[in-house]
């Protein structure tokens, strides 16, 4: 009896013209930003490739994301490439050809180029409120939903055949569209993944599954609510507008009113205050140094005043970058602050989850941030001794970082993965109760 609705309900959706409409602007739109993204991709690739090369062991660099040409998120606004030395280290990053970013720009949410998520989250989810919103109130409207209970059907039957008929409809072009893009992945020669890519592909169609999920359970609830098509419509998305867009970009209005954060001219003068009593001693060690040896031809860095002179300017160095990396923490915590505001958005719940996949979020660059320092820390060992650190730093090792690993990012969204699951499943459970007990005439 259940498949023989699914089959029924399916064969209808099959036969609208709404789903091939949605179908082609799918698949064409996939298949340009795929190919877009993927040029893109090369491009920052090569220009990866060239700034190692070219810059030396002065400069550290990273990588592009491959599955940025799915979920771009931050990998392309936030820098990639910082200078460090024995005796400073970068407190902003930059990218790889000079184009200044800010270490901590952009940190909150908005709207980026086009990528497959963002055809998932606005133009999958609209296709699903215009597929489901009549579900069932059209079949009130033509009277087929009292026909289907005058031959004895069971509600429960009924109900649950619109579900899962739906669900796997509206999968359809989210399938179509995770394999196209696959498709032109996997032959283009810029491209190359590895098991744990495709493992973290998997899992941002799964939440796209959720994401999609979400929003049919919506439109089913509102659709039996309702007793006209047109005003399950209306309903549907004024939701869909408000959830999409409005709510996420009120929170993040509302976290950055909420945290009152210095401006680039107050952190430039923190940062001279600080740095101020260290530079004045490092000076001063030079000055002595050089008044001592007024005719030497080339600086004995084992000299104590040399060696003390050093210090100074590290621990110079060292306060900066902690108050930098303290401000964007604050930065951090604000954004952080936006998307709990705004928990209830499926389509926030989305692009953190996609994002921690591809590893293009903010947890990606601060893990990069860290491998910074900690190379800058490498570097400061051999300050000491002039002669010795520029010898081992010929030996120094390709810089590189922990990058986050599927566990970790699994991990890291499974609250969110939660959350997009339960309001699937309570909007599920609100249209499975109000049909068994709503008059249908």
């Amino acid at each position: 009896m259940l498949g023989t609705i699914i089959i029924r309900e399916i064969q209808e959706y099959i036969k609208s013209k709404k789903l091939l409409i949605w179908m082609l602007v799918t698949i064409i739109l996939v298949t340009i930003t795929t190919v877009i993204n993927i040029e893109d991709y090369a491009k920052r690739q090569q220009d990866y490739l060239d700034a190692k090369r070219e810059m030396g062991k002065w400069s550290v660099f990273r990588p592009p994301q491959v599955l940025s040409i799915l979920a771009l998120g931050k990998d392309q606004k936030l820098g990639n490439r910082a200078e460090i030395s024995s005796g400073s280290i970068a407190v902003n990053t930059t990218g790889y050809m000079g184009s200044f970013r800010s270490m901590h720009e952009k940190y909150l949410s908005g709207f980026g180029r086009i990528d497959f998520v963002f055809i998932v989250r606005f133009v999958l989810s609209m296709m699903v409120i215009f597929l489901a919103f009549n579900a069932v109130s059209q079949e009130k409207e033509q009277g087929t939903l009292k026909l289907m209970m005058a031959n004895n059907l069971p509600r429960s039957m009924i109900i649950l055949g619109k579900y899962f008929s739906g669900f796997m409809i509206i999968l359809i072009p989210l399938l179509v569209a995770s394999f196209i893009s696959l498709l032109i992945m996997a032959f283009h020669t810029s491209v190359s993944l590895d098991t744990f890519d495709w493992i973290r592909i998997i899992g941002i169609i799964g939440a796209s599954m959720l994401y999609l999920s979400a929003f049919y359970t919506m439109s089913l609830f509102v659709s039996i609510l309702v007793k006209r098509s047109s005003i399950a419509l209306m309903i549907l998305l004024q939701i869909w507008i408000f959830l999409v867009i409005i709510y996420p970009n009120a929170s993040t209005f509302i976290a950055d009113k909420a945290y009152t954060l210095p401006n680039e001219g107050e952190l430039n003068r923190k940062k001279n205050e600080l740095s101020k009593s260290y530079i004045q001693e490092g000076n001063r060690l030079i000055t002595e140094y050089a008044e001592k040896n007024p005719d030497h031809s080339s600086w004995d860095y084992k000299d104590p005043l040399l060696v003390k002179r050093a210090q100074m300017y590290n621990k110079a160095n060292g306060v900066v970058y902690s108050m930098y990396r303290e401000h964007g923490n604050k930065l951090r915590y604000q954004a952080e602050t936006a998307q709990t505001i705004a928990i209830l958005s499926p389509a926030v719940l989305l692009d953190k989850i996609v994002h921690h996949y591809a590893r293009t979020d903010l947890d990606e660059y601060e893990r990069f941030l860290d491998g910074i320092y900690n190379n800058w820390q490498t570097y400061r060992q051999f300050t000491d001794n002039q002669t010795e650190y520029r010898e081992r730093l010929k030996k120094m090792p390709e810089f590189t970082y922990p990058s986050k690993t599927i566990i970790e990012s699994f991990y890291s969204t499974a609250d969110e993965i939660l959350i997009l699951f339960l309001l699937s499943l309570t909007f599920f459970c609100l249209a499975y109760s109000v049909f068994l007990k709503k008059d249908i005439r």
